[in-house]
């Protein structure tokens, strides 16, 4: 595999480039060869499901007039290799999201047109096929993350890249792409002009300045990311595209714009950059208000039988109300009553407060996140069951579909809790709905401070897309299955 990460120039110019090479495609080989036996599993899969939920069960029919059809599901691969999702590095996972839903729809509108438009004989069950591509919608974009998710820490997966710029930037593009597993981007090594002060940044090697470019190059690097804040970049911006590297990513922090629906626009030579509408838009709010109040209102009917079960488990191992209460900021500013299923003690405050008086040290913990990893106001096992699988804000559904809350938003946070962010931040917070779920919640959760709080609500509302909802309530599924990082 790629060695450079302990490399210094001298060693790098004694590479075997062709072994180097030969290694590296068999490598994306592989990792194409992994993606792609994913998504074939997850496509046989939901034609097992329909075809046991419906052509089995309720028509009677035999499998034998179905596998007629298996050659065919030899389209999906196909439509995922032109939507470029093999090995689809670099997309981001929103954008996978959108292409696999796409590509999967347009595979089984061309199956149906072969089979019904053509009347084709035997004529199959249409109903068996809309299950078929309704669980294929699913399972397929759901079997590649939870794929991507456990390949993405080998050391063997993803795509050869270094990042060039200033410590400072790097360093902090570093710990983005930590959290952006289907991103692909594997980083080898940092290149930059100025000096590190250490031979590793973030525990990424420095690997020198403009000078090693040649040479990771050859030795199988194929993307360079860009911090085009680098006082260095406008010099090597043209070596860069002609001679090193097949993908030159420029990097910028515009975290107050909106980026992820972002275009292009080539105006006579001057690049142009059409920046799509956000959550701010009253266009977008009406649409995502819609898929709350009917999304929610099944929702709701779902998780009914759920909240009476742990209220009265509530009630039976603590005394006091079933319900929690407070009043929070809501949209535009007023006043939101939310709803929980009690997970704390009576007096739980005052039990706080003096719990933090005599543990000095814990204070700090919660003065960073606003929260304890062991907090003595909740309720054994229950009250700790309920927080850990989230379970407790079952209630706030009913907010979702009265229009006090979003299936996906920003928190609502106690005031105490408000009072930490920048007064601009929370303006832009009380501009939209507060949610259910939020990005925050799925991609740190308890374990993340302030800090990433306000970067992650201000990307959501800034880049809403009802891609990006669908994909937050997909993490949020498996971050409550999982119980990964509550408290």
């Amino acid at each position: 595999m790629l060695r450079c990460e302990a490399l210094n120039l001298r060693e790098l110019d004694q590479l075997d480039i062709a072994g180097e090479t030969i290694q590296l495609r068999r490598a994306t080989a592989v990792q194409i060869g992994i993606l792609l036996l994913c998504d074939v599993y997850a496509i046989l899969f939901s034609a097992a499901v329909a075809y046991w939920l419906w052509a089995d069960h309720i028509l009677h029919q035999s499998i034998a007039l179905y596998i007629h059809l298996i050659p065919l599901l030899i389209l999906f691969p196909i439509t995922y290799a032109v939507g470029l999702l093999y090995p689809g590095f670099g997309i981001g996972a929103v954008e996978t999201l959108r292409r696999l839903v796409g590509c999967t729809s347009l595979s089984c509108l061309c199956i149906a047109a072969a089979s019904f438009a053509l009347q084709a004989h035997p004529l199959y069950s249409r109903v068996t096929f809309a299950i078929f591509w309704a669980t294929a919608v699913v399972a397929v974009p759901m079997s590649r993350f939870l794929m991507l998710s456990m390949v993405s820490h080998l050391s063997w997966w993803g795509e050869p890249s270094i990042i060039f710029g200033r410590p400072d930037e790097v360093e902090f593009v570093i710990r983005l792409l930590r959290s952006a597993f289907s991103l692909g981007y594997r980083v080898v090594g940092v290149v930059t002009n100025e000096p590190a002060g250490a031979r590793a940044i973030d525990g990424v090697p420095v690997l020198g300045g403009a000078e090693s470019l040649p040479h990771l190059s050859r030795a199988g690097v194929s993307t360079c990311l860009v911090c085009d804040r680098s006082e260095d970049f406008w010099l090597l911006h043209s070596p860069l595209y002609e001679q090193f590297f097949r993908h030159v990513v420029l990097l910028r922090d515009w975290r107050s714009l909106p980026i992820e629906q972002i275009k292009l626009r080539n105006l006579g030579g001057v690049l142009g950059i059409d920046l799509p509408g956000s959550l701010l838009n009253r266009r977008n709010q009406a649409i995502k208000r819609a898929i709350d109040f009917v999304l929610g209102g099944v929702l709701s009917l779902i998780a009914l039988p759920v909240i009476v079960l742990f209220g009265l488990l509530v009630k039976l191992v603590s005394p006091g109300p079933m319900f929690f209460t407070q009043v929070r900021e809501g949209h535009r500013g007023t006043k939101l009553r939310i709803w929980k299923l009690r997970t704390m003690h009576p007096h739980a405050e005052e039990k706080l407060a003096s719990y933090l008086k005599a543990n000095p040290e814990l204070e700090k913990q919660w003065h960073h996140s606003v929260k304890l990893v062991d907090d003595p106001r909740i309720i054994p096992i229950v009250g700790r069951f309920m927080r850990r699988f989230s379970i407790d804000e079952l209630p706030q559904l009913f907010s979702v579909v009265t229009g006090g809350m979003s299936l996906v938003g920003p928190r609502p946070f106690p005031d105490y809790h408000l009072n930490r962010f920048d007064r601009n931040f929370r303006k832009l917070r009380a501009a939209v709905r507060p949610g259910l779920t939020g990005m925050w919640q799925v991609m740190v959760r308890s374990s993340g401070n302030l800090e990433q709080q306000e970067m992650y609500d201000t990307y959501y509302i800034r880049n809403w897309s009802l891609w990006l909802d669908i994909y937050l309530m997909g993490r949020t599924v498996f971050a409550l299955v999982t119980g990964r990082g509550a408290v």
